[in-house]
């Protein structure tokens, strides 16, 4: 594979397929300790990427977890989505 996907380590994954990841790593722990690229910020581990105009950001908290993608636009209005519609939910 050659191109912008491979910062992604040539991966390519539905919202679907990636909240299933997500709730498998982080909620379950089904898949063991998340790799140390996953950042910790109180009690949330967190992750975030983009290529070009696409980004998403996967977050959990004990409390619960966001998945969000987005298709155009700058990935920091992603990680702000996410985190202020987690907000909106739960107390973190």
């Amino acid at each position: 594979m050659t191109g912008a996907i491979l910062p992604a380590g040539g991966l390519w994954a539905t919202p679907r397929a990636t909240a299933r990841l997500v709730t498998d790593l982080l909620v379950d722990r089904k898949l063991g300790e998340p790799a140390p690229a996953w950042q910790k910020a109180g009690r949330m581990l967190w992750h975030d990427g983009a290529t070009r105009d696409a980004s998403v950001f996967a977050g959990a908290t004990p409390q619960g977890w966001i998945l969000v993608h987005r298709l155009s636009g700058e990935s920091a209005a992603t990680d702000k989505l996410a985190l202020d519609t987690l907000r909106a939910f739960i107390d973190f």
